[in-house]
């Protein structure tokens, strides 16, 4: 975009709604105007309003009181944009809602550590099952297949898949309680 130098004549013109003044003014700066408000608002529409607001307030002020120096009219562009923008943050700050004092959302680090220790030991116990029982709680449980499906990849009737699931949740909750009971550090059981 090159540069324009505006003199009184370009400042009259606009004051007195010339159409085609008008036309390069808002294009030459809302072109600028989206570049400096772009990165600083969250949405288009915004961006769009606040040139929309810049460009009425400059408008007027130049029809009521004109401007002392029409060299200046970029600064004075510029400097009425950073008004609105900071009266755009002071109205969203107003009307934001005030924080709420409560525990975050977020998971805590330990909690996390903890939480991949146990899908680890998890799928370690898996990898310890016999294979059929290993299949079936992988398919069902973490990979959400419909038995359907897995009837017909094992082989198997509904019915019997069944069954099969029962002693795989025994025979896994088994393992894991001998696991759990064998590490060190954890709680036994019976204290």
């Amino acid at each position: 975009m090159q540069r324009q130098a505006f003199d009184a004549g370009y400042v009259q013109r606009l004051s007195d709604s010339d159409p085609e003044t008008q036309r390069h003014f808002a294009q030459y700066f809302g072109d600028l105007l989206e570049i400096k408000l772009r990165p600083r608002l969250r949405s288009m529409d915004l961006v769009q309003d606040a040139i929309q607001e810049t460009f009425v307030r400059v408008l007027n002020t130049l029809q009521v009181n004109g401007i002392d120096n029409p060299e200046a009219l970029g600064a004075f562009v510029n400097t009425t944009s950073n008004y609105v923008l900071w009266e755009m943050y002071r109205h969203r700050s107003r009307t934001a809602d005030p924080p709420r004092d409560r525990p975050s959302d977020e998971i805590r680090p330990d909690a996390a550590i903890a939480a991949e220790q146990e899908n680890s030991e998890v799928r370690e116990v898996l990898a310890e099952m016999p294979e059929r029982d290993s299949i079936i709680l992988r398919a069902l449980f973490f990979e959400e297949r419909e038995k359907e499906e897995v009837c017909r990849s094992l082989g198997v009737d509904s019915e019997y898949v069944r069954v099969l699931l029962y002693r795989a949740k025994i025979r896994f909750r088994a393992d894991w309680t001998k696991r759990r009971e064998t590490k060190p550090g954890s709680p036994s059981p019976l204290e």
